[in-house]
């Protein structure tokens, strides 16, 4: 009851500007949700997770539960947008987490709502079916675009497919595993070519329509794919129609305890044919080394310490176990310094794409703009929120990884070696320190 109470003191979300369309495909036909009936829409992509979800919550103005039946087996597709080209999306309906009455009477019109968790249809191929199958001397990418081609339906779903290619194989067996497990397996060994560092990362985001992408951290944060947006984000602008313009901003993520596996330490394998233990001894310098930087001076000063943690894989090959131990720590580094900022909605942006802040520097410094949080950032992940009223119906929020400070004078802070600084062009400019 209470959240009844609370919906209805908050009001339906009335879009001022036609930012959003929301429909209901099923075998009995579809149906267009009219804004003024919808409480809450939102959804939520991320390079760190497989799918993109989101949630609806609307009024049942055609009483699906009555002439449907509603079974959760319906999609709801999404057009969106601000800008001169829509984009689309549907999803499949994760949980209906409850329908519940919204009027007091029992047959009031529209007295049903509905709220709803959504899942991109890549889920339910990659997480419940499962496969048994083996691959002979393969590259691991070559693999995983197997797996995602047939056994996930990217391909007869119409998606996008990008993937790194890596520069190593394997011979390799599904035990009847599912494919994300198997995807995951192949992920923290794989070595990608042109990034040449381990670290894949599978995900899905809305940089072409709807894109599943296998590359690896190091590939992102290089931004090989050129996605920098030229226009910088700023927090005052002159322009009332600047969608870069940063509405709201914290930090988040700086984790001490991370920094038990970040000082360093070994991941150990045994090799089944030598009766040999293996091991991996990896240090912070070693690591931040081949980790690409946005700015000149990585987050913590030189702790190296191999004895400060052990990772027991059970890995027999010492490639694998070194690939294992950079895909570990780089997932876990480039999560301890997270930038949130809000912005004005617009679908041109997605999870993986580059942009650059101008962060201004103390008021009455000399100096213009802050020299350790100004420069480049890369997008972890994009919620968009279409909640309606005020002067932006579309808002998104942005969660960025700034893994360097861009060029602090500190004495302190280990260098970073290979860095993608912003250019006064808009460019990846990737430089590598002798």
């Amino acid at each position: 009851m209470a959240g009844k109470t609370d919906y209805q003191k908050k009001g339906q979300v009335e879009l001022k500007k036609a930012v959003i369309t929301v429909m209901i495909i099923s075998e009995s036909g579809n149906a267009i949700i009219a804004n003024e009936d919808i409480y809450r829409i939102f959804f939520i992509e991320d390079i760190f997770k497989f799918s993109i979800a989101g949630k609806l919550i609307f009024n049942d103005r055609y009483n699906f539960m009555e002439a449907g039946p509603f079974t959760g087996h319906e999609r709801i597709a999404f057009i969106y947008g601000q800008g001169e080209s829509d984009r689309n999306i549907v999803f499949d309906i994760y949980k209906v987490t409850k329908i519940s009455q919204v009027g007091p009477g029992i047959r009031e019109t529209s007295e049903n709502l509905f709220e709803l968790e959504l899942i991109d249809p890549f889920y339910i191929p990659t997480s419940l079916k499962r496969y048994s199958k083996s691959w002979s001397d393969q590259k691991y990418s070559q693999i995983m675009k197997d797996i995602l081609n047939n056994m996930t339906l990217v391909k007869l779903g119409g998606f996008n497919l990008k993937i790194e290619e890596s520069s190593n194989s394997t011979d390799f067996i599904i035990p009847y595993w599912t494919p994300r497990n198997a995807l995951n397996w192949l992920a923290r060994r794989a070595k990608g070519k042109q990034s040449g560092s381990s670290g894949y990362l599978i995900f899905n985001n809305t940089a072409n329509q709807l894109t599943t992408n296998a590359v690896s951290l190091n590939y992102l944060l290089s931004d090989f794919d050129k996605t920098l947006d030229k226009k910088p984000y700023r927090f005052q602008s002159d322009v009332v129609s600047d969608k870069n313009k940063i509405l709201e901003w914290w930090f988040s993520g700086i984790d001490r305890t991370s920094n038990q596996v970040l000082r360093g330490g070994y991941w150990r394998g045994f090799d089944f044919n030598t009766k040999k233990l293996l091991q991996v001894g990896y240090r912070y310098s070693d690591a931040s080394d081949r980790n690409v930087m946005l700015g000149r001076k990585t987050l913590y000063g030189q702790m190296d310490d191999l004895g400060s943690s052990n990772t027991f894989v059970g890995e027999s090959d010492i490639d694998s176990l070194s690939n294992i131990a950079f895909n570990d720590w780089t997932k876990r580094y480039n999560l301890q310094f997270i930038l949130n900022i809000i912005v004005e909605g617009d679908e041109s942006r997605f999870a993986g794409q580059h942009i650059e802040i101008e962060w201004p520097g103390l008021e009455g410094a000399d100096k213009k703009l802050n020299d350790a949080l100004k420069g480049k950032y890369m997008i972890k992940s994009v919620t968009h929120n279409f909640m309606g009223g005020g002067h932006y119906p579309y808002k998104q929020r942005l969660v960025c990884i700034k893994n360097a400070y861009h060029n602090i004078n500190s004495r302190i802070l280990y260098d970073s070696k290979i860095t993608n600084l912003y250019t006064e062009k808009a460019v990846s400019n990737i430089i590598i320190r002798k």
